[in-house]
């Protein structure tokens, strides 16, 4: 079968150096949960947006790269798409008492039409202490994301990792919320072969007001460090915007 003149064949081709070229490293979103409140047991939360976060895999993909391209600037250019990206980031809270919530959620690189190829997952649990109106609610998630080993913007990388963080909340009226969520967590980070362990850690602050009768917008922003062995420490941006019902 042909197309254009091309065979079906050719195009998967095309297709596929098309994306290898154009593709990201995941980026690693936190904090991970930002929760401003009591649960209640019988309404889940779906929550859906943009997020920003460092490529922890660049530093490494550089050193272990057959090429010996440096391209991961540290500090010295913070918003470097080789090293900072934003991902589409969709989960679901479901509460199991008025105390306890579990967090479940997924990402995907910003690369339009689809994410390519950078995926993740994570899960966690959280527990809440406090009124409606002021509290705080500390969280554990795991986590895990690859871009499958492709050569692509920032890696080839994948990362697995556990973060701690608290979210301490002011409501002022129902669905109003404004926070700080501080943040900690480790990672292995794997490319090309090597490993090394890297540390993710910082604040973000939070703000949640009503969109509508039922929704809520989410707006997050703060700075977050990232610590490698053998690695000058470098600052990541946190930006953040998501949809909520």
């Amino acid at each position: 079968m042909r197309a254009d003149g091309l065979s079906l064949g050719s195009w998967s081709v095309a297709l596929v150096a098309l994306a290898s070229l154009a593709a990201c490293a995941p980026a690693t979103m936190s904090p991970m949960v930002m929760r401003m409140g009591p649960g209640n047991p019988e309404d889940s939360t779906i929550h859906g947006g943009l997020r920003a976060g460092p490529r922890l895999s660049a530093p490494l993909a550089d050193r272990t790269s057959p090429s010996g391209v440096d391209s991961f600037s540290g500090n010295r250019a913070p918003f470097s798409t080789h090293q900072w990206s934003l991902a589409y980031d969709f989960a679901v809270t479901k509460p199991i008492d008025e105390k306890f919530s579990l967090h479940l959620g997924v990402q995907g690189e910003f690369y339009y039409p689809v994410p390519l190829p950078g995926y993740g997952l994570y899960a966690g649990v959280s527990s809440w202490y406090g009124t409606k109106t002021l509290g705080v609610a500390p969280a554990l998630v795991v986590r895990g994301a690859t871009d499958f080993g492709l050569d692509t913007r920032g890696g080839p990388g994948s990362i697995i990792g556990a973060e701690a963080s608290a979210s301490m909340y002011f409501s002022p009226e129902d669905r109003v919320a404004v926070g700080l969520v501080p943040f900690f967590g480790v990672h292995r980070v794997s490319s090309e072969g090597a490993n090394t362990t890297s540390l993710y850690y910082g604040g973000a602050m939070v703000l949640q007001f009503p969109l509508g009768r039922k929704d809520r917008l989410e707006l997050s922003g703060g700075f977050g460090q990232v610590k490698e062995r053998g690695q000058s420490t470098w600052n990541s941006p946190i930006i953040g915007a998501r949809w909520e019902r």
